[in-house]
């Protein structure tokens, strides 16, 4: 980085992947421009789309200056997200989602945060809402209740709490990331896989030295019809969850001292994708079981997780029961 790009360094890479979200795109970019931390870059990436999302960009890009536009056939989101990170040069990388809000002061605490304690990163907490603007009663982004945000932590100590009180997500829109260590450890997210989150999340954490949270519930998660999050289980979410597990498997091989909390966190992510495996077909389902014989996966799940795979009609008759 030269002298000229040091001194117009912005505090803040905004990196926004977009596919088809034409109907959402603008009230999230301008949760993002209208920002109370003026010192920031908005990096926009249009992933191929075939709706109006690309035209939108390009009005917002025209009426603030500290957007940057670009397109590219379709690719994903774990390459889109790359991309991003190649084209920022901002003091921490904040990644955005084009259907979701950001709260307004949300970048300016966790700058603030992160300056002040030299954080590798800071994370805070989110809520869920659904098209009709009616917020979910679903707390699974509540994690920060159990820390002290004026401590700094390890980010391993952090990762193991909330293996253990099941309260770790993944989610890479919920965390403010220093430029610096993401470079230095050479972390991006996982090409072709819809569970990127799962791999590059526990990495940050993993690799991390200093880490704390902001108390706040600073980003609203919508859940939509057609997203990736409500889009119905298949063999492909199994597949992925796999290659996380590998991907994690091969680090905890190469970097003895993650291994123990990496057992806990495959675990952790294996056990409910066995679980929602249930909806798939007899054949899938045995060839998922198969799988975690022959790569001894087995040790990790729970005994009901793997007799709900192989024997799902038990749920549909323990509901009958009930009734």
């Amino acid at each position: 980085m030269d002298q000229h790009r040091q001194i117009e360094r912005p505090k803040v890479s905004v990196i926004i992947p977009v596919y088809n979200t034409e109907d959402y795109l603008e009230e999230a970019v301008r949760s993002i421009m209208n920002q109370t931390l003026k010192e920031i870059e908005i990096i926009i990436i249009d992933d191929g789309s075939i709706d109006n999302s690309l035209s939108i960009i390009e009005e917002l890009s025209n009426e603030d200056s500290r957007i940057s536009c670009y397109t590219q056939e379709n690719s994903g989101l774990s390459q889109t997200r790359n991309r991003g990170i190649e084209l920022a040069f901002g003091e921490f990388i904040y990644f955005m989602d084009s259907d979701d809000i950001l709260a307004l002061n949300a970048l300016e605490l966790c700058y603030s945060q992160a300056k002040r304690k030299e954080l590798d990163f800071v994370f805070f907490d989110g809520i869920t809402f659904s098209e009709e603007r009616i917020v979910a009663s679903d707390t699974t982004y509540k994690r920060t209740y159990i820390f002290d945000e004026e401590i700094v932590y390890n980010g391993i100590d952090m990762l193991n709490r909330m293996l253990e009180n099941y309260i770790y997500r993944a989610s890479a829109c919920m965390i403010f990331i220093n430029y610096d260590f993401l470079v230095k450890h050479n972390l991006n997210f996982y090409p072709g896989i819809i569970h990127e989150d799962e791999l590059f999340t526990s990495q940050l954490y993993l690799f991390a030295c200093r880490v704390s949270c902001v108390k706040k519930d600073f980003y609203s998660r919508r859940i939509r019809t057609g997203s990736i999050m409500s889009t119905m289980y298949s063999i492909r979410n199994i597949e992925d969850y796999l290659t996380v597990i590998n991907e994690l498997k091969l680090l905890a091989h190469k970097e003895k001292r993650f291994k123990p909390t990496i057992e806990k966190t495959i675990s952790y992510i294996l056990n409910p994708a066995i679980y929602n495996s249930k909806d798939l077909s007899t054949v899938q389902r045995l060839k998922v079981f198969v799988y975690c014989i022959r790569h001894r996966l087995i040790h990790y799940l729970k005994v009901k997780h793997i007799f709900v795979m192989l024997f799902p009609f038990f749920i549909t008759l323990k509901k009958v029961l009930k009734k």
